[in-house]
């Protein structure tokens, strides 16, 4: 990986960790840049067979997510703007569920993973389907049940931004979950195609693709993920960052989406855990889509959101929050926890829509 020192040469590695847990605009992150040593990206061309080609020694390069030139059609497959967010949003579930399988396996390592997510998180946060929520009694344990849940969703948040003098949403997904140690961020959160769940039934996606769509409807893309105390693995301790952007080479057709790399084996640049903890960043994973483009959305996406996702995610195996422009947060349990909630208040009953009168019926 790159040497600390050349980073340490140009910015205080605490500080600017800070700075970029707090970058949510395209001048947030052109403000951070304007401190970095990075090789523009016509100056520098991956190639797979020599990668260390052209490469220049103590600067931060443009590598193609996934390692893959040719990524631009796949990146670019969402038809709607909010399925990559439902994606990253499932993603940041599975951190979760991930991180408490992996202390299972610390303290038991024989035990039998859970044949399904939903038997994972009955075991691991003794919840029943989001859905069955409502129709629980008012029993101790079902109040603390409710609670859980609750409590659950904070570990999971969805914010939506308006960045009003440059006119561009950006959309932030962080979640408390396993997290990854920096030298592996390059081959699992910005993989294309690859996978490290075939055999984990308790997860729920397999091959990582569908949250990768988010780089196609944004300007910049910030990551930063940090893995959980105890489950290193050897790996050293810290904070792995990278930002993603989308990349015209001049002179050539073959458009790509690419992230800042500290090594030609494809390494994202990292600070250490001191550092890390000096920014008081804890574990997880932050994926912050800057400049998001909700389409024909626009500015109404602000009250779309909150029903979109409970669509989109229609009964998740996890709750969580979304803070749309505001701090306080809406936790969301999809429109199967919101169904079933109907008729469970009062004597009204159940009415979807409106009430239809009696109609004729010829014969």
């Amino acid at each position: 990986m790159i040497d600390p020192s050349v980073l340490s040469t140009h910015v205080k590695p605490a500080d600017f960790i800070a700075q970029a847990a707090r970058a949510t605009t395209t001048s947030d992150i052109e403000a951070l840049f304007s401190h970095l040593p990075i090789v523009p990206e016509d100056e520098y061309a991956f190639s797979e067979e020599s990668p260390e080609q052209g490469w220049q020694p103590g600067k931060f390069h443009w590598i193609p997510v996934g390692r893959e030139r040719g990524n631009a059609g796949r990146i670019k497959l969402a038809n709607q703007p909010v399925n990559p967010i439902a994606e990253r949003t499932v993603n940041g579930m599975e951190a979760l569920i991930e991180l408490a399988r992996q202390r299972e396996l610390l303290a038991d390592a024989t035990a039998g993973a859970p044949a399904s997510p939903r038997e994972a998180v009955e075991r691991y946060f003794g919840l029943p389907p989001l859905d069955q929520l409502p129709k629980l009694d008012d029993s101790p344990q079902s109040k603390a049940m409710r609670a859980k849940a609750r409590e659950l969703a904070r570990q999971l948040r969805v914010r939506l931004l308006w960045d009003k003098p440059a006119r561009e949403f950006t959309i932030a997904v962080e979640d408390d979950g396993i997290g990854q140690a920096p030298a592996l961020v390059h081959k699992t959160l910005l993989s294309l195609g690859s996978t490290t769940k075939a055999d984990k039934p308790y997860l729920i996606g397999v091959f990582g693709q569908g949250g990768s769509s988010a780089y196609a409807v944004s300007k910049y893309s910030w990551v930063m993920s940090r893995r959980a105390p105890g489950l290193l693995q050897g790996a050293a301790d810290g904070v792995g960052w990278t930002v993603v952007k989308h990349v015209f080479p001049k002179g050539r057709r073959d458009d790509y989406f690419a992230y800042l790399a500290c090594h030609p084996t494809g390494q994202v640049p990292h600070v250490s855990g001191e550092d890390a903890d000096a920014a008081k960043i804890g574990h997880g994973t932050r994926f912050v889509h800057i400049g998001y483009d909700f389409g024909r959305g626009g500015s109404a996406i602000t009250r779309q959101l909150y029903t979109a996702l409970n669509h989109v995610l229609y009964n998740p195996i996890l709750p969580f929050e979304l803070f749309s422009q505001r701090q306080t947060p809406d936790p969301i349990y999809g429109n199967g926890y919101r169904l079933s909630l109907l008729g469970t208040r009062g004597t009204a009953p159940a009415v979807l829509d409106k009430r239809f009168p009696p109609q004729p019926v010829g014969v």
